[in-house]
């Protein structure tokens, strides 16, 4: 995951075609990975373990719920915090009717972290898959379940939902090459650039 920034191009604002860009990444060392969220959340329904407090370490083994997020998200190259509560402070807020595939949903918990008001603590966390069902680590008990949207709110649950990636956004992830540190995609923009002859640079 470490080894992941996801980028879009056109938000680079390079003098270059995109063409341009890969090839120049390409000679690097840099590889465009292909990630289906949704797909790498389903894959782990019946597979990985939930145990509270889990590190991200033992990603895919076994996550909570909020690892969970960080853990799929950051193997599409995007960063998110470690914490639901913190999760829910980023991203583009998301009404109950608009939630699509890779949108993250809140709910209230067993356990609930809020700020300033207990009634919009939040507890749980899981990802939509666009088919009306919710992706999460449940308990030790169930582990990585699907389950429906309905069901997952349930009575007064919600806590609200976020987008991460912007809609209709052609977002890359690239694996970055071991002897280089990229944390955001700003980075690739400036590696890109030191490769450019001084003339493209005015």
């Amino acid at each position: 995951m470490k080894n992941r920034c996801a980028v879009i191009l056109d938000s680079l604002n390079l003098p270059i075609s995109h063409e341009e860009i890969l090839n120049i990444l390409n000679n690097k060392g840099f590889r465009v990975v292909q990630v289906d969220i949704t797909s790498l959340a389903r894959q782990c329904v019946g597979t990985s373990k939930y145990q509270r407090g889990a590190k991200l370490s033992e990603a895919s083994l076994t996550f909570d719920c909020s690892s969970f997020m960080k853990w799929l998200y950051g193997m599409h190259g995007i960063w998110l915090p470690r914490r639901s509560i913190q999760q829910r402070e980023l991203g583009e807020v998301v009404k109950i009717n608009e939630i699509i595939a890779g949108d993250v949903v809140f709910v209230s918990g067993w356990i609930d972290y809020y700020h300033d008001d207990p009634a919009n603590g939040v507890g749980h966390v899981g990802i939509a898959t666009g088919d009306g069902t919710i992706v999460h680590a449940a308990n030790k008990k169930e582990g990585i379940i699907e389950t429906s949207l309905h069901k997952f709110m349930g009575k007064d649950k919600f806590r609200g939902a976020r987008r991460y990636i912007p809609k209709n956004a052609e977002v890359l992830t690239l694996e970055t090459p071991a002897d280089r540190e990229v944390e955001i995609a700003d980075d690739i923009r400036w590696i890109v650039l030191q490769s450019l002859p001084k003339n493209n640079l005015k």
